[in-house]
């Protein structure tokens, strides 16, 4: 099942304004084909995702016999590829869920003929049949946007990856010049996502005040507080307090 954080995003993602767009079912088709030549070539797993739909054609290489995948084509009724994200550590997917949230704002923030030039970046671990534990290199793309600015298609790949060390957080790449996007360009998005007032409140949460109190310190009402809180989650796209101020510190909000 997935975490409270994973489930907020996943509305985030599959609840956009679609539109009436017309079926590109020929667009769909040629994504599938490139998808499924490059995991011939890759070995690894490759999940193509259509947002709009809530549907996902998995590809696997010899990699995913690993995780207990079948190598044969996988079309799934959710745009998320939870028998995959069922192998990978808390801490991890709560890394994944940080990087594409601000993903997804960056993203939504670009035009879309400049969205095909990012991807992340990041090292997952995926717990292994045989009870090992192996680092992977997982990669996310956004390949296909609606005009009206929507992202319908998605792309994830995942591949095993020697050289854990030299990658210690998840990065924004621009594969068009191979540069890094510095973190102070998306860390822009990060502290639009709360009011000043909300970070205050966010921060008071962590310390572990109650709503009474952060009234009280704060000079407001408890009804207003109530508000805040509610706003919070919904923006940092969790269920809860707790997932809140978890992600608030990695987003160095708090």
């Amino acid at each position: 099942m997935p975490n409270h954080q994973e489930q907020e995003l996943r509305s985030l993602l599959t609840e956009q304004d679609f539109g009436t767009t017309t079926w590109e079912y020929e667009i769909l088709e040629n994504r599938k084909m490139q998808v499924r030549s490059f995991i011939q070539i890759d070995n690894g797993v490759a999940v193509l995702s259509d947002l709009r739909k809530n549907t996902s054609y998995i590809y696997t290489g010899n990699f995913g016999q690993n995780i207990g995948l079948s190598q044969n084509d996988l079309v799934i009724d959710s745009a998320f590829e939870d028998e995959i994200f069922n192998c990978i550590p808390a801490d991890d997917l709560i890394e994944r869920h940080v990087l594409e949230l601000r993903y997804f704002h960056f993203q939504r923030a670009n035009e879309i003929r400049e969205r095909k030039n990012y991807n992340t970046i990041c090292l997952i671990h995926f717990q292994l049949q045989n009870g090992n534990t192996i680092p992977v290199l997982h990669r996310s793309y956004y390949l296909e946007s609606l005009p009206n600015g929507s992202i319908w298609l998605s792309l994830c790949t995942y591949t095993p990856y020697i050289e854990a060390p030299t990658l210690t957080s998840g990065q924004i790449v621009n594969n068009k010049n191979g540069k890094v996007v510095q973190q102070k360009e998306y860390q822009l998005y990060d502290n639009l996502l709360l009011s000043p007032r909300e970070k205050e409140v966010l921060t008071l949460l962590a310390k572990g005040h109650s709503s009474k109190q952060i009234a009280d310190i704060l000079n407001i009402s408890t009804n207003t507080v109530y508000r805040h809180r509610q706003n919070i989650l919904s923006a940092l796209q969790v269920s809860n307090t707790a997932a809140a101020i978890q992600v608030g510190f990695r987003l160095n909000i708090i």
